[in-house]
């Protein structure tokens, strides 16, 4: 430019100027081509650069849909990370930007975790593991980390990448693993620590055994590996019991029972069995596993208390048989009943469970009988006596009674068993050789007065007879006639002091007892009426055949009439009824007097025991002899201040 420009200054061409031209276009061109190659090559890198820059959003695209990605300075701080680190943990982007990774810290790693991760990164290497954070809703999560730090040219760190990935699922599958695995060490620990155990091939050959099979069967564990269990047959099973076992097991199922086996020394033991198959993808036994528990002590008691149980039962049979058993709780309630007992009582085993034995009581013993008693066996004391029950027919019978408290861990009784035995004819005999040892005594009284009382009876009867003879007034002619009904009863009654002291046959007829006790009441009526007393009469029948003595039946009657009388001293009721009940003729003489104790009541017709002031118990003594006679009873009931019954038992005669 400047030779141009020096040239068109001049305005002369000078001919010398032509190779500095050659060199300016020479340059010119080479400036041509450079710009060309300049164009082309950044065209060419441009579409380097671009096609990178489209496989590196490509890239980045795949790692934030596959990865968890943070970027953070040399120090930590978060500056960057994706919408799966926002996804998982919970925080907004804005709450994790500046913030370092101890907002997600779950506590789960020790402190030294972290020391060795920065330690690494720090140094300019890659880290890789494992770690759980903690969501911003407190729930945990495991990420795979990988950590790489940026270099400067330096070679420090100036920022570091994290690229994550959620195994949180495979860390829960795995924990899972871990513990399934621990509960079968676990299960497989108790269970060599309480079972026998034993594993079996498909054929039955011993593949395992626990130490308690070893200890059980005597046998060291290289003894049975490889054997079968037929070296443990104690031929106490039939064969068909095996082929059973076999074919169970064999079909696939479970089999349960007891096993008799003989150990290496010959001691036989029992075993509680069950063996379950495992089966192959086939479904078929490819081995077994036996699970015993020992029985043998069991099996010892279970047949020991079999031998008890059938000498209970024979016992109890024998029991059954021989005597009256009752069962009843602690609060005397009855529970059980045998046969005899229902016999003996007349109730039926319905109507005495859950009640309790008051529903027998006599009356005859007092309640302090019934105190002491339950004191004792209160306390877990045997008791035994005899007592007196009333039957459901109001029968009297007596038993010779045990009662025995069975005693719980407390020693407390929750239970009685009550055994008795019939001892009704054994008292009644006792009470017969009782009364005849008195009424011995009496009769040898009455023989030595019956004569001197005869004497004054014949002239007692002459006159009265002598002066019935005259009169003419009816009432006094009655009244006369009763002074010598009265004299012939004395008389009869001097007869029954010498069968006292001689006893003689009696001689019974078939009578109506209806009008013989009316007879009674009727002579009665009027000294009733002196004492105030109102006398009722109440038969059910009209005709009741008995066989009697009738004079010493109505003797009986007017003895125990009179007495009713006599115990209202301030007048009163007094009822005659009867009755029949279980083919016997009941004859009951109620009155509302004074009443009778009961240690009174117990030595009633006893001979010279008397409740009355004048009285000397012949009377009593006497008529209870009919009774007996005429093979009857009596029993009397009373209670003090509100009356007493006598109550004359006599077999009906039946058409």
């Amino acid at each position: 430019m400047r030779a141009s420009t020096h040239s068109q200054a001049n305005n002369i061409v000078q001919p010398n100027s032509s190779p500095e031209i050659f060199i300016l276009f020479l340059v010119l061109i080479v400036a041509l081509f450079i710009l060309t190659g300049l164009i082309g090559t950044s065209a060419i890198i441009s579409k380097k650069l671009a096609h990178s820059d489209s496989n590196l959003k490509d890239i980045t695209s795949a790692l934030d849909a596959s990865s968890i990605v943070a970027i953070t300075d040399e120090k930590g701080i978060i500056t960057f990370v994706n919408k799966r680190f926002i996804e998982i943990s919970g925080y907004e982007e804005h709450e994790l930007l500046g913030q370092n990774h101890n907002i997600l810290n779950s506590g789960y790693h020790p402190s030294d975790f972290f020391k060795n991760l920065w330690k690494t990164i720090g140094s300019g290497e890659i880290w890789k593991g494992e770690i759980r954070n903690k969501a911003k809703n407190g729930s945990y999560y495991w990420v795979d980390t990988t950590i790489v730090p940026f270099l400067n040219r330096k070679g420090k760190p100036y920022q570091f990448v994290s690229i994550r990935s959620d195994i949180t699922n495979r860390k829960l599958a795995e924990e899972n693993v871990i513990n399934t695995l621990k509960d079968i060490k676990d299960i497989k620990f108790a269970l060599d620590q309480s079972s026998i155990v034993a594993i079996t091939d498909q054929k039955g050959a011993i593949t395992y055994v626990n130490d308690k099979f070893c200890e059980i069967s005597k046998y060291s564990e290289e003894e049975l590996i490889g054997q079968d269990h037929k070296l443990l047959n104690s031929n106490h099973h039939p064969k068909e019991f095996f082929k059973e076992l076999w074919k169970t097991i064999g079909s696939g199922e479970v089999w349960k029972g007891e096993i008799c086996n003989r150990a290496k020394d010959g001691s036989i033991y029992w075993v509680d069995t069950t063996i379950v198959p495992f089966l192959n993808e086939k479904g078929k036994p490819y081995q077994y596993i036996a699970i015993r528990t020992d029985i043998t002590t069991r099996k010892k008691t279970k047949e020991q208390l079999k031998n008890a149980l059938k000498e209970m039962t024979d016992f109890k049979f024998a029991l059954d048989q021989s005597a009256i058993v009752a069962f009843t709780d602690e609060k005397g309630i009855i529970t059980s009943v045998n046969d005899n007992f229902c016999e003996i009582s007349k109730y039926s085993r319905e109507e005495l469970i859950g009640q309790d034995h008051r529903i027998l009581n006599s009356g005859t013993h007092s309640k302090e009988f019934f105190k002491e008693l339950w004191r004792t066996i209160g306390t877990g004391h045997v008791w035994k006596g005899e007592i007196q029950n009333r039957a459901k027919d109001g029968s009297i019978y007596w038993v010779d009674t045990t009662i025995v408290p069975f005693i719980n861990e407390n020693g407390k009784p929750y239970q009685y068993i009550a055994i008795r035995n019939d001892i009704t004819e054994r008292k009644r005999t006792e009470e017969i050789i009782h009364r005849q040892d008195k009424l011995a005594a009496v009769g040898q009284l009455a023989a030595g007065v019956a004569h001197e009382i005869r004497n004054p009876l014949t002239s007692m009867r002459g006159y009265t007879e002598f002066l019935s003879l005259d009169e003419t007034d009816p009432q006094r002619k009655e009244f006369l006639d009763i002074i010598l009904d009265e004299i012939e009863r004395v008389n009869n009654i001097v007869e029954e002091f010498m069968v006292l002291a001689k006893p003689k046959a009696i001689e019974l007829e078939e009578k109506n007892i209806i009008p013989v006790i009316k007879n009674v009441v009727s002579m009665l009526e009027f000294e009733a009426r002196k004492r105030n007393v109102r006398l009722h009469l109440e038969c059910q029948e009209e005709i009741i055949q008995v066989e009697c003595d009738e004079n010493r039946l109505k003797q009986v009657f007017l003895n125990f009439i009179k007495n009713g009388i006599e115990a209202m001293p301030n007048g009163g009721d007094l009822i005659v009824r009867t009755s029949i009940n279980n083919q016997n003729v009941q004859i009951s003489i109620q009155d509302t007097g004074v009443g009778i104790s009961e240690e009174k009541l117990k030595k009633l017709g006893e001979p010279f025991y008397t409740t009355k002031k004048n009285g000397n118990g012949l009377g009593l003594m006497v008529s209870f002899k009919i009774i007996e006679s005429h093979n009857g009873r009596v029993y009397v009931e009373s209670e003090l201040n509100k009356g007493t019954t006598f109550n004359i038992l006599l077999p009906a005669k039946t058409a």
